[in-house]
């Protein structure tokens, strides 16, 4: 985040950690604000993505220092396309802010 230039400033970087199928963990670097916003309302038939609650926290579950200023967001993933179900988690931790 320190290295930004200033043209770099809007762009977000985060790292999206995927259970139970780690090997889809990812990361994800929005290049502006218009991309940003809304990028957390996943709410249709086909996918959704519910918050965990307050109490439950990656960085305490895994014993994870994250560095001051990163954020982390832990959602509940559902799928149901019609030919594929999925749940799962998802945790972000980065510049969500």
């Amino acid at each position: 985040m320190d290295i930004k230039r200033e043209s770099e400033k809007a762009h977000r970087v985060y790292t999206l950690i995927s259970l139970p199928r780690l090997f889809d963990s990812q990361i994800v670097v929005l290049f502006d604000k218009k991309d940003f916003e809304g990028f957390f309302d996943r709410d249709t038939e086909e996918q959704r993505w519910i918050p965990l609650l307050s109490d439950r926290n990656i960085k305490k579950e895994w014993g994870l220092e994250i560095p001051e200023g990163l954020a982390v967001k832990g959602y509940k993933q559902i799928i149901n396309d019609e030919n594929y179900a999925y749940e799962g988690g998802l945790w972000f931790i980065g510049e969500l802010d």
